[in-house]
């Protein structure tokens, strides 16, 4: 509680210098959960979101593709794959790469099967410009380290980045993430509150050091606060009041 009274206490003394926010979606704003698809928003989530929105600028800042998280949520500002793609006020916004990405992605989700008959419980999502291997129902630990350095493989022969996160192991477009991302369409004259719960939210904390960052859950973290899971929203609807 002690945690949040700070964390609270820093909201309040930037609060006239309209904060945005940056806010991650999965293990963030709703649990990770084995069935990445089946991730919508609750009634609570969607007021929290709506007031958030009304009150802040508002991002939400995921690893997900663009259509995911507004068939999640909604229509709201979204920096999707990490960064490959911005939808800002309605409009779309693409990385001038994106598009080969997705090529790329489409071409090796054609090719699936190679993994899936091999990794029975490896489940495999296109995310048009990404490609994510869900490994929750894996629990082999030699299968694991395989699939693992099999797209390490895959990820040299394609020029695409490897990102190791939980439960998962996912390809990206090369020099794309959270921190880089979020600097982009910040304004340099208003703070920023940065909240997320993975290693890819640890380059969000680590390029915007002037913000107030919190890290969901445990674990090392370069954020300057550190929160639970069921501390978050809490934390949101507080925000929410100082308005």
């Amino acid at each position: 509680m002690n945690e949040i009274n700070k964390i609270l206490g820093d909201v309040k003394s930037i609060i006239d210098l309209e904060p945005q926010i940056f806010l991650d979606y999965d293990g963030t704003l709703v649990p990770i959960r084995n069935d990445p698809s089946n991730c919508y928003a609750d009634s609570e989530l969607d007021f929290i979101l709506k007031y958030l929105d009304k009150y802040y600028e508002l991002f939400i800042v995921t690893g997900r593709s663009l259509d995911d998280l507004i068939k999640f949520i909604g229509n709201y500002n979204i920096v999707a794959l990490h960064g490959d793609i911005y939808y800002i006020n309605g409009e779309v916004i693409e990385t001038c790469e994106f598009q080969r990405y997705v090529r790329i992605c489409n071409k090796l989700y054609e090719n699936r099967h190679f993994f899936t008959k091999k990794y029975k419980n490896l489940k495999i999502f296109n995310k048009t410009g990404g490609l994510l291997f869900h490994m929750g129902d894996v629990h082999d630990g030699n299968e694991i380290n395989e699939i693992i350095e099999e797209v390490k493989k895959i990820s040299r022969e394609v020029s695409m980045d490897v990102y190791r996160g939980k439960n998962i192991v996912e390809l990206r477009m090369p020099g794309i993430n959270k921190g880089t991302a979020i600097k982009k369409i910040r304004n340099k004259n208003r703070p920023a509150i940065i909240i997320g719960d993975d290693i890819t939210d640890e380059e969000a904390f680590e390029n915007n050091k002037d913000a107030i960052t919190i890290k969901v859950g445990s674990g090392k973290t370069s954020a300057r606060y550190n929160v639970e899971y069921k501390d978050v929203r809490e934390i949101l609807i507080d925000i929410i009041n100082l308005r």
